[in-house]
């Protein structure tokens, strides 16, 4: 006689509890695998509510036409603006690399599910719901927490260097804590929608995958025929046409400064796009070197190296993201500013520069040095017309003064024509001004002034040092008619400085400590291009550290197997930073290639020669910065080693 017995069913991970649940249980189980998405989340709701804070009360107050307050109020929304930008472009980056290794480690885990019967629609949701709660709570808090200290030490630091209104106040609290409650919220939005490609892969997987190897994560990548031609596209058509433009044409070198950003931001996504053809070539030398460096260790990193391009593809992405992004932004500044400060020092004739301190303005007719000359330009601007360069120019810095006094202070390196013969009715123009244009000497020109009037005038004198100095020169008589509330740029001294009556407002050096403490560079892009560099390097370190931690998870057996045969500790530990370290140096040399594209022809056109200069600080910096990112997560990943023996005895992880 049979007896039927009732079996129970079969319990699914249903309702809205049971996927709370299992996310809970990862994170307890691996918490490392959700700190990356966990850390960019806080650092993105904190950053975003800073910005959108600091951007409603600069955009708040009406400021009179002109002033030096909406002057500051107009860069503060321009760099909050950049900075808002750059902080939700990163945190795609940080959070779709990690969500995709995350979800890569689980696919076992929703084989699983989908043989329990759970749909393909339902891990999909699951997948979402998990990005959204580790999302959720660092951005709450930092968003609470973080807010209003983050936008009172950006106020100070845009003060300091008057890029935001003094007397502007934040907002009322009711006002911050919309912004912040707005911030964490967009934050969780950014990062499900970072996570959109492996909402789409957790759906395509199948009961049958429980019979594939667990080793999914960081399978070979697939060099198809769809990603190679997108790749060959952006080279071709976005990458091909700067570097012409930049190596080809005779670019001005300003022109050629603003398209090294451009030319590097379609310069890395290019390469990130065909790392799979990219990173087997780089790889190969990079295994010799650690051959040669540890016969028994190295070959075995090497070995890593070759059976798992994509973990060096995963690493080598982020490390050309920060390094060629710090030193190609940096390094266009410290090229202009290099070539800048060559000028300078070759042009300058005087023995003694006098300068107006923050705030303060030189009188247009200041009075002359006993015994010696000085010579005042008066700062001005000028409107050229439109050339092939520019379609709608803007006004140009220009001075006004005496072109045989201005000789004998300053020497502009004149090509063609002379100073002498700045008479009333002429001018003289840089040679970028001169070659973009293409006017030739005694040739007149429409010229708009500083208060809007249109002039004809004609062409007396060519320079080449109009990188370091204003592009036109005009008669002093002209510059004082024509320039609203005329000032000195600077007073020029030759003779005995010590004679010169210093007045309050009034800063002299001499000529040495002049060009000593030169700086090229405007406050607002020095600071500009230093946000840009701090949150897409950070970002990118903090990529590369979470993709090195979670890579060594799965390879818990690898390291078992090779303990078992007797690999010792530290050599097992010598491995994990060989290879690591190895991936980290494709991404550098990467960013090596992008940074001479991008600056060769630069250095070039500013009169560098082949090679530019570096802002070392902040490249050694970023070199650091890549050496702790890869090596101390992973080492610490790779551990513990206590009882890896009874692990691979055992079987499990």
């Amino acid at each position: 006689m049979t007896v039927a017995v009732a079996s129970e069913p079969i319990p699914r991970p249903g309702g809205p509890l049971g996927g709370l649940r299992l996310c809970v249980a990862e994170v307890r189980a691996y918490p490392g695998r959700v700190t990356g998405v966990a850390v960019a989340c806080a650092l993105t709701a904190a950053g975003m509510g800073a910005c959108l804070v600091l951007f409603a009360a600069v955009s708040g107050p009406s400021y009179p036409e002109g002033s030096a307050a909406a002057a500051a109020a107009a860069d503060a929304q321009s760099l909050l603006g950049l900075l808002l930008t750059l902080l939700l472009m990163s945190a795609v980056l940080v959070t779709g690399s990690t969500v995709a290794l995350w979800t890569n480690q689980r696919l076992g885990q929703f084989a699983v599910l989908r043989a329990l019967g759970v749909t393909a629609g339902r891990l999909r949701a699951l997948v979402v719901a998990d990005v959204a709660l580790v999302a959720l709570a660092p951005a709450a808090v930092a968003a609470v927490a973080g807010t209003v200290p983050a936008a009172g030490f950006g106020r100070r630091v845009l003060i300091e260097r008057e890029l935001f209104p003094a007397a502007v106040e934040l907002p009322s609290t009711g006002q911050t804590g919309a912004i912040a409650a707005g911030a964490c919220l967009g934050t969780c939005a950014v990062a499900v929608l970072a996570a959109l490609a492996s909402v789409l892969a957790a759906g395509r997987v199948q009961p049958i995958d429980l019979l594939k190897e667990e080793s999914l994560a960081l399978a070979p990548p697939r060099r198809n025929a769809g990603r190679l031609v997108a790749g060959v596209a952006m080279a071709l058509l976005l990458c091909g046409p700067l570097v012409v433009l930049m190596a080809a044409t005779d670019m001005p070198p300003v022109f050629q400064g603003a398209m090294v950003m451009g030319l590097a931001m379609s310069v890395i996504p290019t390469l990130a796009v065909l790392a799979p053809w990219f990173v087997p070539l780089l790889t190969g030398p990079c295994c010799v070197l650690l051959r040669l460096l540890d016969r028994r260790a190295g070959r075995i990193a090497a070995a890593g190296l070759r059976a798992a391009p994509a973990r060096t593809a995963a690493i080598a992405v982020p490390v050309l993201l920060a390094v060629g992004t710090v030193v190609c932004l940096l390094g266009s500044g410290a090229t202009m500013g290099a070539a800048v400060h060559r000028q300078t020092g070759q042009a300058l004739r005087a023995d003694a520069v006098v300068t107006a301190e923050p705030g303060s303005r030189l009188p247009a007719r200041p009075a002359g040095l006993p015994g010696g000359t000085a010579v005042a330009p008066i700062a001005t601007e000028v409107t050229a017309p439109s050339g092939f360069y520019d379609d709608q120019p803007r006004p140009t810095q220009a001075w006004g003064v005496d072109g045989a006094a201005l000789r004998s202070v300053l020497d502009l390196g004149e090509q063609q024509g002379g100073l002498t013969e700045l008479v009333p009715g002429t001018f003289a123009a840089g040679s970028t001004q001169a070659a973009s244009h293409h006017w030739k000497l005694g040739q007149s020109v429409g010229l708009r002034l500083a208060d809007g009037q249109e002039t004809q005038l004609r062409l007396v004198a060519v320079y080449q040092r109009d990188l370091a100095f204003p592009s036109f020169v005009l008669p002093a008589d002209l510059a004082l008619a024509h320039t609203p509330a005329p000032y000195a740029d600077r007073v020029l001294l030759r003779g005995d400085p010590n004679t010169w009556e210093l007045r309050p407002g009034q800063r002299l050096a001499a000529r040495a400590d002049y060009l000593a403490h030169l700086r090229p560079r405007s406050v607002q892009d020095d600071m500009a291009s230093r946000l840009i560099v701090s949150v897409v390097g950070g970002y990118a370190l903090l990529a590369v550290a979470n993709t090195c931690a979670i890579a060594q998870r799965d390879r818990r057996s690898q390291r078992a197997h090779l303990r078992a045969l007797g690999l010792g500790r530290g050599q097992l530990l010598r491995c994990v930073v060989y290879e690591v370290l190895a991936s980290a140096l494709v991404g550098a040399v990467l960013a090596v290639v992008t940074a001479g594209i991008c600056l060769v022809p630069l250095a070039r056109a500013v009169g560098q020669g082949p090679l530019p200069a570096l802002d070392v600080p902040w490249t050694v910096g970023v070199l650091t910065g890549v050496l702790v990112a890869t090596v101390v997560p992973a080492a610490l990943a790779a551990r513990p080693l206590r009882g890896i023996r009874r692990q691979f005895a055992t079987g499990s992880s």
